[in-house]
């Protein structure tokens, strides 16, 4: 189902849709939350939180952006909320980290960061499981032959994986795709 199907099907009242959306961008706003608020248990209610309160209100939206805004923009302000409840009960010292994690740069930097690593997670998820596998191992530092030896492949093996997954990785995640994110993002919330 597409990202926009299944979120004007949702607006229906579709559980099937919901659960697409849910599993899309659960995992981003979970991140996202954890910019604000520091307990993972918090973390995972406010998302929980953010989704039902999506569910229940059923809001159409025109595109995919304005629904993405709206879940991050919801995600925000339910941490916000948290903190000011907190900050009744820790004082002057929690309005300080308050302030500071309610700017709007603030705010714009981690829409903009995790929806970028979305993208990512979301491309590398579609590579082959040994070109996934071969191309995290290269990202935690291990070089070709140290690659192949571990998988008990060949050096060559291991040179072709990571030509098709870079290729793959280049065709569909273009700059221009994050770019254009964060221009829609900045245009619809200024």
């Amino acid at each position: 189902m597409e990202e926009f199907e299944a979120i004007l099907r949702l607006q229906k009242g579709d559980r099937d849709a919901f659960k697409c959306v849910f599993d899309t961008y659960y995992k981003s706003i979970c991140l996202f939350i954890g910019k604000y608020i520091s307990d993972p248990d918090q973390v995972e209610d406010i998302a929980q939180d953010v989704f039902v309160s999506i569910w229940e209100k059923k809001r159409p939206f025109e595109n995919t952006q304005a629904f993405k805004s709206y879940l991050y923009q919801t995600a925000k302000n339910k941490s916000l909320n948290l903190l000011e409840h907190e900050n009744v009960k820790k004082g002057y010292q929690e309005k300080v980290i308050l302030t500071q994690k309610s700017s709007e740069d603030f705010f714009d930097l981690n829409f903009v960061e995790n929806e970028t690593q979305r993208l990512i997670h979301q491309s590398l998820e579609k590579l082959t499981p040994r070109a996934r596998e071969i191309l995290l191992m290269q990202l935690d530092g291990l070089k070709n032959d140290e690659i192949a030896e571990k998988l008990k492949i060949s050096v060559y093996t291991v040179k072709n994986h990571k030509a098709v997954a870079y290729k793959y990785l280049k065709e569909n995640l273009r700059i221009a795709d994050i770019l254009i994110l964060i221009v829609a993002y900045i245009c619809h919330n200024r």
